[in-house]
């Protein structure tokens, strides 16, 4: 094996390593921002010309706080640059950090064909004394069984380049600070090149960075997500229990709560998102094995992927309370991204749920200040307006803005007061009080009920 490269290590630890990001989505561009916010040269390069035209001129095609003016400020500083020719990205740098997309085909099964472009497209350069970071999520024994084979093509791992898995940890609205603050898990093939992204990553980093056997960081993303993605689903499935028990489960939630070894989750509309929804499949699904059998897991993301049907249950049960068809109702749909304060709408619940209420005969409008998706729905720029048409008022993202509405102004407004609030936004007494039909995931108190 190669001794350690000092002049390497010495180029990073002196923020003098030019670096390469291939991929400048959600997960590439704000690494490739706050390294170079680090002190160091960095390259862009992506496929998509157009979004590199908007890049040189400040613009990103995703809301992200902060990450505009930190885009203008690196440009200003002229250690940021972007380029469409992946050859000539890649011959000069020093660090080639890969964030490209690892999607699921057919539902279940992963898509590396970008991560195998990239790779493909880094081996056909010299990678003497270079180093090569793979940060998209990946099944476990890709790294070593796709990534290094191609790699290794023309150069060998140790002796003439070196390489490390660094899997992201960002969330889309928290991007820059979460870089920043979240530890870093970087999974090593060789000695050499763990310390070596070890130095790198501390420039970053305000956290801990550890490090460990590269099979090990491959499963851990994953693991990570499959656990949140299990407890949402356990929330899920007491919401329902608490349904058919006739009580709140946000009451059940305060006393389950109370004790100090439990941390109930609060049920919602379904899972979202590029990683909670996709990564359970990875972990489950390695490239050229048999599928791996996990009864807790993949019943897990059956019970969220669920979720949202059930939603469009509910508001097709309140509507048929009320003494009106699905066909005569209009349903305002307030949120299309996964989560607050974003744009993204990747696996978003509302998707399943537009499309539908739609299929159930309902006018759906939806209203979402972040995104101009519709899912077929038609969208609104007035949200008010909307709603003096609406008979339902289905909240299903949780953004700043849909908190502060005046509950009373609601009442008064809508045709027939339901709310669906799917995320907790709204006080349940004041709802109840002011009239509301209030319903919400673990709670669906019916007119007889009163």
């Amino acid at each position: 094996m190669k001794s350690m490269p000092t002049n390497l290590l010495s180029k990073v630890e002196n923020n003098e390593a030019k670096i390469c990001v291939i991929g400048l989505g959600q997960v590439g561009l704000p690494t490739a921002l706050t390294f170079c916010q680090s002190g160091f040269d960095v390259t862009g390069h992506d496929i998509n010309k157009d979004l590199l035209s908007s890049l040189n001129k400040s613009k990103t095609p995703f809301e992200e706080k902060g990450i505009e003016e930190l885009l203008k400020s690196c440009i200003a500083s002229n250690k940021f640059h972007t380029n469409s020719s992946a050859e000539d990205s890649i011959k000069n740098a020093d660090v080639i950090i890969v964030c490209v997309a690892t999607p699921l085909t057919s539902g279940i099964m992963p898509d590396l064909s970008y991560l195998e472009k990239a790779c493909l497209s880094i081996s056909e350069i010299s990678l003497e004394n270079k180093l090569v970071i793979i940060e998209s999520s990946i099944p476990p024994g890709t790294f070593k069984g796709l990534v290094l084979p191609i790699l290794e093509k023309r150069s060998k791992l140790g002796k003439d380049f070196w390489a490390a898995f660094v899997p992201e940890r960002l969330a889309p609205g928290t991007a820059l600070s979460e870089i920043k603050t979240t530890p870093r898990v970087i999974g090593y093939a060789d000695e050499n090149s763990g310390n070596l992204a070890n130095s790198l990553y501390k420039k970053m980093v305000t956290s801990q960075v550890v490090s460990t056997p590269v099979e090990v960081a491959e499963i851990s993303k994953l693991v990570e997500n499959a656990f949140r993605d299990v407890n949402v689903a356990f929330a899920n499935e007491v919401g329902l229990i608490c349904e058919n028990y006739g009580i709140d489960v946000s009451e059940l939630i305060k006393v389950c709560n109370s004790h100090p070894r439990v941390k109930l989750l609060q049920p919602g509309p379904g899972v979202g998102g590029p990683c909670l929804p996709k990564d359970p499949y990875l972990l489950l699904n390695p490239p050229g094995k048999k599928r791996i059998e996990s009864k807790m897991i993949t019943d897990s993301r059956k019970i969220n992927d669920n979720m949202p049907f059930h939603v469009v249950e509910l508001v097709i049960s309140a509507i048929t309370e009320h003494g009106k068809k699905a066909s005569e109702s209009t349903v305002l749909v307030l949120g299309v991204s996964y989560k607050a304060n974003v744009s993204d709408t990747r696996f978003s619940p509302s998707k399943d749920i537009v499309e539908q209420l739609s299929k159930n005969g309902c006018n759906v409008i939806v209203y979402d200040p972040k995104s101009t998706e519709t899912f077929g729905g038609r969208r609104t720029e007035d949200m008010w307006d909307s709603l003096s048409q609406s008979d339902v008022l289905v909240i299903v993202t949780d953004h700043d803005e849909f908190k502060r509405l005046d509950l009373g102004k609601i009442k008064q407004t809508m045709r027939t007061p339901i709310v669906i609030d799917t995320r907790r936004i709204f006080s349940r007494s004041m709802a109840e009080e002011l009239g509301i039909k209030y319903i919400s995931v673990g709670y669906t108190k019916t007119l007889k009920d009163k």
